[in-house]
């Protein structure tokens, strides 16, 4: 029992730094959505190579970002539901400010997603 809620303790002190400034418990900030039929209705960040294309985009909240990817990378995150398999295409809703920090799992290159 002790060792249980000492367990408890010490994973709650633990923080992370990644985490985007507005997030709060119980509040989504990020959520798949279905992609737009219009691909000019939101951002579209793409890899090749070794970089994410843009590696930074800005955007307002709300927004979507189509993320396009290869079979050879990934987007992954501490932030929940901002990842994105080998080789899909996937539409993100951001709908809290800050900054949402991603890289690829296998190559390590980085990309960030600002919200204002």
């Amino acid at each position: 029992m002790v060792r249980l809620a000492m367990a408890a303790l010490l994973l709650a002190a633990c923080g992370s730094d990644s985490k985007p400034s507005g997030d709060s418990p119980g509040t989504a900030t990020v959520q798949k959505v279905t992609c737009p039929a219009t691909p000019n209705a939101e951002v579209t960040v793409a890899a090749s190579g070794a970089a994410y294309m843009p590696s930074a985009t800005s955007i307002t909240q709300g927004q979507v970002v189509r993320f396009t990817l290869p079979s050879a990378h990934d987007v992954t995150s501490t932030t929940a539901g901002l990842d994105v398999r080998f080789g899909q295409t996937s539409c993100l809703m951001f709908t809290s400010p800050g900054t949402y920090q991603f890289h690829c799992s296998v190559h390590g290159f980085q990309g960030t997603v600002t919200v204002q």
